[in-house]
Protein backbone atom coordinates (compact mmCIF):
# COMPACT_ATOMS: atom_id res chain seq x y z
CA UNK A 1 0.00 0.00 0.00
CA UNK A 2 2.47 2.52 0.92
CA UNK A 3 4.59 1.98 -2.12
CA UNK A 4 1.48 2.76 -4.29
CA UNK A 5 1.43 5.73 -2.60
CA UNK A 6 4.62 6.21 -3.15
CA UNK A 7 4.63 5.28 -6.85
CA UNK A 8 1.13 7.44 -7.31
CA UNK A 9 2.89 10.58 -5.91
CA UNK A 10 6.16 9.89 -7.77
CA UNK A 11 3.64 9.49 -11.27
CA UNK A 12 1.54 12.71 -9.99
CA UNK A 13 5.13 14.85 -10.09
CA UNK A 14 6.30 13.97 -13.20
CA UNK A 15 3.19 14.40 -14.61
CA UNK A 16 2.84 17.82 -13.27
CA UNK A 17 6.94 18.38 -14.57
CA UNK A 18 5.39 17.33 -18.38
CA UNK A 19 2.70 19.96 -18.04
CA UNK A 20 4.77 22.46 -16.82
CA UNK A 21 7.36 21.99 -19.36
CA UNK A 22 4.90 21.76 -22.22
CA UNK A 23 2.98 24.92 -21.12
CA UNK A 24 6.89 26.65 -20.66
CA UNK A 25 7.48 25.59 -24.35
CA UNK A 26 4.01 26.85 -25.46
CA UNK A 27 4.97 30.27 -23.79
CA UNK A 28 8.21 30.78 -25.39
CA UNK A 29 6.35 29.62 -28.92
CA UNK A 30 3.68 32.14 -28.74
CA UNK A 31 6.18 35.14 -27.32
CA UNK A 32 8.52 34.42 -30.24
CA UNK A 33 5.84 34.13 -32.87
CA UNK A 34 4.59 37.61 -31.61
CA UNK A 35 8.28 39.03 -32.26
CA UNK A 36 8.35 37.62 -35.78
CA UNK A 37 5.27 39.09 -36.75
CA UNK A 38 6.02 42.28 -34.99
CA UNK A 39 9.43 41.94 -37.38
CA UNK A 40 7.42 41.39 -40.56
CA UNK A 41 5.17 44.38 -39.87
CA UNK A 42 8.46 46.54 -39.15
CA UNK A 43 10.07 45.57 -42.17
CA UNK A 44 7.00 46.29 -44.65
CA UNK A 45 7.22 49.74 -43.02
CA UNK A 46 11.16 49.68 -43.84
CA UNK A 47 10.78 48.90 -47.18
CA UNK A 48 8.11 50.90 -48.28
CA UNK A 49 10.05 53.80 -46.97
CA UNK A 50 12.87 53.11 -49.01
CA UNK A 51 10.78 52.54 -51.78
CA UNK A 52 9.86 56.12 -51.65
CA UNK A 53 12.46 58.31 -50.78
CA UNK A 54 14.02 57.69 -54.85
CA UNK A 55 11.25 59.48 -55.72
CA UNK A 56 11.45 61.95 -53.46
CA UNK A 57 15.24 62.66 -54.46
CA UNK A 58 13.81 62.85 -58.05
CA UNK A 59 11.42 65.36 -57.46
CA UNK A 60 13.76 67.05 -55.08
CA UNK A 61 16.71 67.01 -58.27
CA UNK A 62 14.25 69.33 -60.39
CA UNK A 63 13.95 71.88 -57.72
CA UNK A 64 17.38 72.94 -57.03
CA UNK A 65 21.18 71.62 -58.12
CA UNK A 66 22.46 71.28 -54.79
CA UNK A 67 24.24 68.19 -53.62
CA UNK A 68 21.74 65.19 -52.52
CA UNK A 69 24.29 62.69 -52.04
CA UNK A 70 23.55 62.67 -48.06
CA UNK A 71 20.32 61.39 -48.95
CA UNK A 72 21.32 58.44 -51.52
CA UNK A 73 24.18 57.67 -49.09
CA UNK A 74 21.74 57.52 -45.77
CA UNK A 75 19.12 55.72 -47.80
CA UNK A 76 21.72 53.19 -49.54
CA UNK A 77 23.36 52.84 -45.83
CA UNK A 78 19.41 51.81 -44.57
CA UNK A 79 18.96 49.56 -46.92
CA UNK A 80 22.27 47.43 -46.54
CA UNK A 81 22.50 47.89 -42.91
CA UNK A 82 21.45 44.16 -41.04
CA UNK A 83 18.23 44.18 -38.95
CA UNK A 84 19.03 45.72 -35.27
CA UNK A 85 20.91 48.31 -33.28
CA UNK A 86 22.99 48.76 -36.85
CA UNK A 87 19.44 49.13 -38.49
CA UNK A 88 17.86 51.50 -35.81
CA UNK A 89 21.22 53.57 -36.76
CA UNK A 90 20.84 54.02 -40.12
CA UNK A 91 17.04 54.37 -40.44
CA UNK A 92 17.40 57.54 -37.87
CA UNK A 93 20.23 58.75 -40.26
CA UNK A 94 17.59 58.57 -43.11
CA UNK A 95 15.04 60.23 -41.27
CA UNK A 96 17.65 63.03 -40.59
CA UNK A 97 18.75 63.57 -44.23
CA UNK A 98 15.06 63.29 -45.71
CA UNK A 99 14.28 66.20 -43.17
CA UNK A 100 16.97 68.26 -44.23
CA UNK A 101 17.04 68.08 -47.89
CA UNK A 102 12.84 68.88 -47.50
CA UNK A 103 14.06 72.17 -46.49
CA UNK A 104 15.89 73.26 -49.58
CA UNK A 105 12.40 74.49 -51.75
CA UNK A 106 12.10 77.00 -49.12
CA UNK A 107 15.69 78.18 -48.80
CA UNK A 108 15.89 78.39 -52.55
CA UNK A 109 12.79 80.61 -52.48
CA UNK A 110 14.31 83.15 -49.71
CA UNK A 111 17.39 83.18 -51.42
CA UNK A 112 15.71 84.54 -54.80
CA UNK A 113 13.35 87.06 -52.81
CA UNK A 114 16.58 88.08 -51.18
CA UNK A 115 18.09 88.29 -53.95
CA UNK A 116 15.92 90.15 -56.54
CA UNK A 117 11.73 90.48 -56.13
CA UNK A 118 11.54 90.33 -59.34
CA UNK A 119 13.24 86.99 -60.45
CA UNK A 120 11.03 85.35 -57.39
CA UNK A 121 9.22 83.62 -59.77
CA UNK A 122 11.67 82.17 -62.05
CA UNK A 123 14.35 81.65 -59.14
CA UNK A 124 11.36 79.31 -56.73
CA UNK A 125 10.23 76.28 -57.46
CA UNK A 126 6.84 75.98 -59.23
CA UNK A 127 3.92 75.31 -57.26
CA UNK A 128 3.19 71.43 -58.52
CA UNK A 129 6.56 70.57 -57.55
CA UNK A 130 6.69 72.53 -53.87
CA UNK A 131 2.97 70.05 -53.51
CA UNK A 132 4.49 67.09 -54.58
CA UNK A 133 7.59 67.53 -52.62
CA UNK A 134 5.44 68.23 -49.56
CA UNK A 135 3.15 65.75 -50.17
CA UNK A 136 5.79 62.90 -50.33
CA UNK A 137 7.51 63.93 -47.32
CA UNK A 138 4.44 64.25 -45.39
CA UNK A 139 3.95 60.54 -46.53
CA UNK A 140 7.64 59.74 -45.58
CA UNK A 141 6.90 61.59 -41.89
CA UNK A 142 3.28 59.21 -41.79
CA UNK A 143 6.35 55.90 -42.92
CA UNK A 144 8.74 57.44 -40.03
CA UNK A 145 5.56 57.60 -37.18
CA UNK A 146 4.71 53.99 -38.35
CA UNK A 147 8.21 52.92 -38.17
CA UNK A 148 8.70 54.46 -34.53
CA UNK A 149 5.54 52.64 -33.42
CA UNK A 150 6.20 49.22 -35.17
CA UNK A 151 10.17 49.50 -33.71
CA UNK A 152 8.47 49.93 -30.11
CA UNK A 153 5.53 47.11 -30.34
CA UNK A 154 8.77 44.60 -31.12
CA UNK A 155 11.00 45.78 -28.70
CA UNK A 156 8.62 45.50 -26.31
CA UNK A 157 7.71 41.58 -27.63
CA UNK A 158 11.13 40.96 -27.48
CA UNK A 159 12.12 42.38 -24.04
CA UNK A 160 8.96 39.86 -22.77
CA UNK A 161 10.49 37.03 -25.19
CA UNK A 162 14.13 37.55 -23.40
CA UNK A 163 12.35 37.67 -19.51
CA UNK A 164 10.49 34.10 -20.65
CA UNK A 165 13.87 32.47 -21.65
CA UNK A 166 15.64 33.73 -18.45
CA UNK A 167 13.26 31.39 -16.41
CA UNK A 168 14.46 28.43 -15.14
CA UNK A 169 12.38 25.70 -17.08
CA UNK A 170 13.08 28.01 -20.43
CA UNK A 171 16.74 27.23 -20.08
CA UNK A 172 15.81 24.06 -21.39
CA UNK A 173 14.72 25.37 -24.89
CA UNK A 174 17.31 28.07 -24.94
CA UNK A 175 18.82 26.09 -28.20
CA UNK A 176 15.67 26.02 -29.94
CA UNK A 177 14.19 29.91 -28.91
CA UNK A 178 17.07 32.10 -30.00
CA UNK A 179 17.32 35.56 -28.52
CA UNK A 180 16.38 38.28 -30.73
CA UNK A 181 17.90 41.47 -31.41
CA UNK A 182 16.21 44.56 -30.33
CA UNK A 183 15.52 47.39 -33.00
CA UNK A 184 17.25 50.16 -31.18
CA UNK A 185 20.01 52.61 -31.75
CA UNK A 186 22.88 51.07 -29.32
CA UNK A 187 23.99 53.89 -27.01
CA UNK A 188 27.68 54.76 -26.71
CA UNK A 189 28.95 53.42 -23.21
CA UNK A 190 32.00 55.05 -21.39
CA UNK A 191 34.39 52.82 -20.04
CA UNK A 192 35.49 52.71 -16.85
CA UNK A 193 39.33 53.83 -18.47
CA UNK A 194 37.73 56.68 -19.80
CA UNK A 195 35.70 57.99 -17.46
CA UNK A 196 38.46 57.94 -14.79
CA UNK A 197 40.82 60.63 -15.71
CA UNK A 198 37.68 62.90 -16.71
CA UNK A 199 36.39 62.41 -12.69
CA UNK A 200 39.71 62.60 -11.84
CA UNK A 201 40.65 66.24 -13.71
CA UNK A 202 36.45 67.26 -12.53
CA UNK A 203 38.33 66.24 -9.28
CA UNK A 204 40.87 68.61 -9.59
CA UNK A 205 39.01 71.88 -11.02
CA UNK A 206 36.70 71.61 -7.90
CA UNK A 207 39.55 71.49 -5.31
CA UNK A 208 41.33 74.26 -7.01
CA UNK A 209 39.28 77.08 -6.28
CA UNK A 210 38.77 75.95 -3.42
CA UNK A 211 42.72 75.91 -2.19
CA UNK A 212 42.97 79.45 -4.01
Amino acid sequence: MVWFIVGACVLALVVLALFLTLLRFNQLSMARSLCDEAKRQLLVELRGRHALVPAYIGTLQQVTTQDLSSVELALASAERAPFGPRGAAAESALTRAVDDAAQIPSQIGDRAIATDSSLAMQASPSEELDTTISLLHGQLNVLTDRILSGARIYNTNVDLYHRQRERVVSRLFQNVFKAREPFTEAQPQQTFTEAQPQQQSGAQDQSGPAGS
